[in-house]
């Protein structure tokens, strides 16, 4: 059950359940955006629920309009959510029920094991089915993560929603349900320090490179290279995530 306080005076959320971070990190949007998330996955709004007008959520939050639509825009960005123009925001949303929560349980090298065996698939199914609108989409997600080098959350946010979208261009709703459970256990805040150290400018630049050259490989519907473009940016993130976990397993 997700709990959640208003601070008008400040437009801060103090939040706890799942999906919310701890308290005082991240803008006043993120925390929006936490507490919202949690009320999805909660199953408080479930999939096909319209959320409150943009009024309704700046007076509960006491934040103004702008951070409300930059919060929904985060839950966009990763499949929580899509606004449909004069009818409102909706859940798109669905986690498969569970005994457990499975980020907790899950670790990073797990996570890498389960998109080494799903991404290269839908790598494959994309360049057969991508549309130019999906190679737009795909674009708008490498510039935004081009301007994130200094700024790994925004690049994390960015990198799912690139993801996501390959699972969109294949044409294939269970593919993009599964990276959308995905994405769930890569926006955990048990993974937030793991981010912060794997997530370095240097790095941030090298996944750049290997996403455009990826996107590339869709766009010209080359499916060898595309496939041998996703397996090295998994294995590269597998070394870096080894590297980050030992590095914090010394402290």
């Amino acid at each position: 059950m997700v709990t959640h306080e208003t601070n008008v005076e400040d437009g801060l959320v103090n939040q706890s359940g799942p999906g919310a971070g701890p308290k005082g990190v991240g803008s006043v949007a993120d925390r929006i955006a936490g507490d919202l998330d949690g009320r999805i996955l909660s199953g408080e709004f479930a999939i096909g629920h319209k959320l409150p007008p943009e009024r309704a959520l700046t007076d509960l939050y006491g934040a103004s309009r702008g951070t409300v639509r930059e919060a929904i825009r985060s839950l966009e960005v990763r499949g929580m959510v899509t606004r449909r123009v004069g009818s409102g925001t909706f859940v798109t949303y669905q986690m498969a029920d569970a005994p457990d929560d499975v980020a907790e349980t899950t670790s990073p090298l797990d996570l890498v094991d389960v998109r080494s065996t799903v991404e290269p698939q839908v790598v494959r199914l994309a360049v057969r089915n991508a549309t130019v609108r999906d190679i737009a989409a795909l674009d708008e997600a490498l510039d935004e993560m081009a301007a994130s080098t200094d700024k790994p959350l925004h690049f994390s946010e960015w990198d799912e929603a690139f993801h996501l979208r390959l699972a969109e261009a294949a044409r294939n709703p269970l593919f993009v349900a599964i990276c959308q459970q995905v994405n769930y256990v890569r926006g955990h805040a048990n993974w937030s320090s793991i981010k912060g150290k794997a997530l370095t400018p240097a790095r941030i630049e090298s996944y750049n490179l290997e996403h455009r050259a990826l996107r590339d490989a869709i766009a010209s519907r080359d499916a060898a290279r595309a496939v041998e473009t996703i397996d090295h940016h998994l294995e590269h993130a597998r070394l870096d995530l080894m590297a980050s976990t030992d590095q914090s397993n010394a402290l």
